[in-house]
């Protein structure tokens, strides 16, 4: 029979259950942290010390015993990992924040000499400042910089969507779109909802421009015998790709072309916009008030609209593009209305909202990474090649879909292990000897 516990549990309040049971749950705590919160809710719940050790592979139910006891005085501040004995602390508070401070300060190019910290910089600039730490090793450096969430990461280009610089006569200039937010809100309603409302959905852009020049890529080649690149070649013009994408089912329409006025862009993208209305099938028939009301949805919250028709066409289609100049001019915003196109555009520095900049990558890939295009000509065909082969089985394209929902998971599962950059996908417990760790 268990021994009456000497200083039983407190009753919990119902924020410190919320914050245990959450606790718990939890896929990325530390596994200290997930097995003390279980066995304060397992006493809680009417479960004997050793009942609860045994639950979480203890033998011994002392340490539950003082657990319960630190928890009646600190409340859920017990959890947290206590020095266990033994020397004393040699890196605390005060030194990790001193740790934390110095990587966040750019390193000085003439003292440090470098652009980025490394470990053994970190360690050298911390040893020879006169309030650093003289005996500091790269393994606590490591380790504070990943219990503060920091790992070690390539650079990615990135800009602010929605605000971007521009060389003026009067120098340069900051641009700011007024209407990025509600622009954003628009397109991904349109990718999320515009199939259910019966509207047909696609995106357009232009890439390029592709040069005649060698495109580094990988390639299976004889072991130390890599593929060698042209140093020299002779520049024989550039060309682009014109693109239309239905992420619905993966469809893609592609172009090369030498050049990208409007005297190209807009006949191809007509002829292209036309033929897929006339194969949609026929729309429902409407009163004008919610004819007109289908088309205004796609312009709620913008402060600078385009001007709808009196009595427009049924609506058909859902037209996402960039802030080309082209795509805003009066006949071709005019002749997109008059076939029921609703041309949405992405915010500057938004391009990331258009999915056909994501096709584009991919047919940019596989038609020329690793090759050596002499001329114009070998661009486009190889360009529309590899569109013509991707629509023989297109891949769908979702919005924020499974894929994403699912790496969100992932993350949310790892369980970080010690100093280095090592997860694990479940907590592994550990040893009482273990639970003393401390900074060395």
């Amino acid at each position: 029979m268990s021994r009456q516990p000497t200083d039983p549990l407190r009753p919990l309040t119902a924020e410190e259950r919320a914050a245990l049971e959450q606790l718990r749950r939890a896929q990325s705590a530390p596994a200290v942290l997930v097995a003390r919160a279980t066995l304060i809710l397992a006493v809680a719940d009417g479960a004997t010390y050793t009942a609860a050790a045994r639950a979480i592979g203890r033998r011994s139910n002392d340490a539950v015993a003082h657990l319960v006891r630190r928890f009646n005085r600190l409340g859920l501040a017990a959890l947290e990992r206590q020095h266990g004995g033994g020397p004393p602390i040699q890196y605390g508070p005060a030194e990790r924040a001193r740790i934390l401070r110095t990587v966040q300060q750019p390193p000085d190019r003439e003292r440090d000499g470098t652009a980025t910290w490394s470990l053994t910089t970190l360690q050298r600039a911390l040893r020879t400042a006169p309030d650093g730490l003289p005996t500091v090793s790269t393994f606590t450096i490591l380790a504070v910089l990943h219990e503060a969430g920091l790992s070690w990461q390539r650079d990615r280009s990135w800009c602010a969507t929605g605000q971007v610089q521009r060389v003026r006569k009067s120098g340069v200039v900051t641009v700011v779109d007024p209407d990025t937010q509600a622009k954003k809100k628009l397109i991904e309603d349109a990718y999320l909802h515009a199939q259910a409302l019966g509207l047909d959905l696609w995106c357009e852009d232009e890439a390029g421009p592709f040069q005649t020049a060698p495109v580094p890529g990988p390639s299976w080649q004889p072991e130390g015998q890599p593929a060698t690149v042209a140093h020299e070649y002779v520049r024989q013009g550039t060309a682009k790709l014109l693109t239309l994408f239905h992420p619905a089912d993966g469809q893609v329409r592609v172009k090369g072309v030498e050049r990208c006025t409007n005297a190209v862009l807009h006949p191809w993208l007509q002829a292209e916009l036309a033929a897929i209305v006339a194969g949609l099938p026929p729309a429902p028939a409407l009163p004008q008030a919610e004819c007109r009301a289908l088309w205004e949805r796609w312009q709620a919250g913008l402060q600078v609209r385009i001007t709808l028709p009196t009595d427009p066409p049924p609506l058909r289609m859902l037209l996402i593009l960039d802030n080309l100049a082209g795509h805003k001019t009066p006949t071709f915003v005019t002749w997109c209305f008059a076939h029921g196109i609703m041309p949405l555009y992405t915010p500057v520095g938004g391009s990331w909202l258009n999915m056909a900049e994501s096709i584009q990558r991919i047919v940019k890939r596989r038609a020329l990474e690793g090759s050596h295009p002499t001329t114009t000509d070998q661009i486009i065909a190889w360009l529309e090649a590899v569109g013509t082969a991707w629509n023989r089985n297109p891949t769908p394209f979702e919005w924020g879909g499974k894929r994403a929902a699912r790496r969100a998971r992932q993350r949310q599962r790892r369980h970080s292990q010690g100093g280095s950059g090592a997860v694990t996908r479940r907590p592994i417990r550990r040893s009482r000897a273990a639970a003393q760790w401390r900074w060395t």
